[in-house]
């Protein structure tokens, strides 16, 4: 049952998990891609800047932060092409991606393979996320109570 689950991941969860894993994972995945396909560089890692697009939570329209730093890469296998972006300049991390990506797009069975890792990473992940929120919550100022505190004194 797990493992149906893992398999039918749609992009854009493992798109999460691979940007926030480790880097030693995704170059563990990238080696055995390495040894086993005939990976090709269509576009080496380079940086550039794009439009982050975010939209209003009042009025629900969508407007332009500003220009984000990406590193972005693109890699074949098969004439199947792979897709590496990365918020930042991470050129590794952007050439892991594009390879996994590749790999996918051809059909090789990469996430069968690291189903458990990978599972492992995005648990570890969704918990830094949630410490991360809770001390975040801690430092919350609550407009409410202090009205309360206010009104006594």
């Amino acid at each position: 049952m797990k493992e149906v689950q893992i398999v039918m991941m749609n992009k854009q969860r493992l798109s999460r998990i691979l940007n926030a894993c480790s880097l030693s994972l995704l170059k563990e995945i990238t080696e055995q891609l390495e040894q086993t396909l005939c990976l090709q560089v269509e576009r080496f890692p380079q940086t550039s800047l794009v439009m982050m697009k975010a939209r209003d939570s009042v009025s629900d329209q969508p407007f332009y932060v500003g220009e984000v730093l990406v590193t972005e890469c693109t890699v074949s296998f098969n004439q199947k092409f792979g897709i590496g972006l990365v918020v930042g300049e991470a050129p590794q991390r952007a050439y892991c991606m594009a390879a996994v990506d590749a790999a996918i797009n051809a059909g090789f069975p990469i996430l069968e393979q690291w189903r458990e890792r990978l599972e492992a990473a995005e648990g570890a992940i969704i918990a830094e996320r949630n410490a991360e929120c809770a001390r975040s919550a801690e430092s919350q100022v609550h407009f409410d109570t202090m009205g309360a505190y206010n009104d006594r004194h």
